[in-house]
């Protein structure tokens, strides 16, 4: 088993999967530990996929004042509290409105995510399942969703895994080298910022409160956690992490139903 090979200074906490119980809660135990590392001088940030909206109120949760939390997989670095923006880098509004040409004549399901505004072109099912993951409503546009009103921090599209892979092959192949393509779940294809994802994010984290990466311990369970978990100078997956995700950290924890974060802390920085 490996331990840290310095001082953590600093926690970036996935949410879904890993902070958050497979019920969207998170124990008290949990919550206990966080707080007692944020008492003892640790800098706690969560790392997600997410937009504002649907995980400030799990910042706000723990109850740590004005922490950092690193959303859009690290398109957008925004406080909790007061909502300070620390860094962010959006789609090229032109490459959007390419991809979204794209989306309308191969038909489809993607979402946009503008001025923290989550947009549809219609409701179906997969927007039904993501509003009731999330608890976030989103806007249904029509044919207006593929004319973009600004930039977006990411587009996601859902659908059955092997139809993502193809989606995939697709956009990479009609539009090269313009994005950052990965999946946070099997039914989740994330599409972002060129040159952004988690363990780029997770070096901005550390410059921007001053805390070497070697000094950061992330904690994660899926496959956009992977970047981060590279870069982590301590990098811990949760007992329900896929074997990809585990083969890259020095540690394995229990799952997110079994205090996995709570025991991680209690171990190695309590």
């Amino acid at each position: 088993m490996n331990t840290p090979k310095s001082e953590i200074r600093m926690i970036a906490l996935d949410l879904d999967g890993t902070l958050l119980r497979s019920d969207s809660a998170v124990s008290p135990r949990t919550l206990s530990a966080i707080q007692e590392a944020c008492s003892r001088g640790v800098v706690v940030a969560i790392a997600t996929g997410r937009m504002y909206a649907t995980a400030s109120p799990y910042g706000k949760l723990l109850g740590l004042g004005d922490i950092p939390m690193m959303l859009y997989a690290g398109g957008l670095i925004q406080t909790v509290e007061s909502k300070r923006k620390l860094f962010e880098q959006a789609i090229d509004v032109q490459d959007a409105a390419e991809l979204l040409a794209l989306t309308k004549r191969m038909g489809w399901q993607m979402q946009t995510y503008i001025d923290d505004v989550l947009r549809v072109a219609e409701y179906d099912e997969w927007i039904q399942d993501y509003e009731r993951i999330t608890h976030c409503r989103a806007v249904v546009c029509g044919d207006d969703f593929y004319t973009p009103q600004g930039a977006p921090n990411k587009l996601l599209s859902r659908g059955e895994h092997d139809e993502l892979v193809r989606r995939r092959e697709i956009i990479e192949e009609a539009m090269p080298g313009r994005f950052t393509i990965l999946f946070s779940d099997p039914t989740f294809l994330e599409i972002m910022p060129k040159g952004v994802n988690k363990g780029i994010g997770l070096h901005r984290l550390g410059e921007l409160f001053q805390v070497p990466v070697e000094q950061i311990m992330a904690v994660g369970d899926s496959p956009n956690d992977v970047d981060m978990l590279k870069e982590a100078g301590f990098a811990v997956a949760m007992d329900n992490a896929s074997p990809a995700v585990k083969d890259v950290v020095d540690y394995v924890t229990a799952g997110n139903d079994d205090d996995g974060v709570a025991k991680v802390i209690e171990k190695f920085v309590l």
